[in-house]
This record gives structure tokens, sequence and C-alpha cells, in this order.
């Protein structure tokens, strides 16, 4: 949410009341945007987009500056505040997918895989995954 949204100050919101405002996502094949629309479209809804990008940074600045609002991964909170975007959890239906790192034994994990792999147990060990 743009940091001014009367649905910034919310606790959680609806998806009914994030889908009437002006849409910015992820462009196809994105599997974000795909997950969205799958989801969406099983609770009878559609996902009317107004503005999208290939980049989330650019969804991010785009939402910051008013343009509208998105729906971003929850490991995404902290890149959005940045950005100078409000997160706000979403609800009705919640939407969700599993993540996993697989990695062979006796073999180091380069440093962004290692950053990927302790991002991955932290979110899990505050969702009580």
């Amino acid at each position: 949410m743009p940091k001014d949204s009367a649905l910034a100050r919310k606790a959680q919101i609806s998806w009914k009341e994030l889908l009437t405002l002006d849409f910015i996502t992820l462009q196809r094949p994105s599997a974000v945007r795909l997950l969205l629309e799958q989801e969406l479209a099983r609770s009878g809804r559609t996902l009317e987009v107004a503005f999208e990008s290939h980049q989330l940074v650019t969804v991010g600045r785009m939402v910051a500056n008013g343009l509208g609002a998105s729906a971003v991964p929850a490991l995404c909170e902290r890149q959005m505040d940045e950005l100078g975007a409000v997160c706000v959890p979403l609800i009705g239906p919640i939407i969700e997918r599993r993540v996993g790192l697989i990695r062979l034994a006796q073999h180091q994990l380069s440093s962004a895989a290692q950053a990927l792999a302790t991002v991955i147990e932290r979110e899990m060990a505050g969702s009580g995954g």
C-alpha cells in the first residue's frame, strides 16, 4: 500500500478491499502473478491489472509513489518498506506456496544461497513451520 492510503493503517485487509484499488503486479509468466491469478479465480475473483513490471522493485516503487497497490510475498516485506510501501496482511483467501532449498551434502553453499537459506530458516521458525 502507499503510506498515505487509508488501508495502510489497517491490521489486515481483504482481497475485496485490495482489488478496489489500481492493482500493480509482476508481468506474466512470473510465478507470483500466475499464483495470484489462479488462487483468485478459485474464489471467483479476477485480477484487473492497472500496471505491471518485470521487476519487483519497480512494483514497489510504483506503489510507494501512489500509483496503486500490490500483493507481494511476505519475504519481500522488508524490501517494500525500504522502497516506501507499506505491507498489510491479506485475508480471504490467504495465498501460500512452498519454498525450499536443495543442497548437496558435503558441499558449501554460495554466499547468495546461504543468505537465502538463512531467510528461509528464519521465516520457518517464525511461522512455526
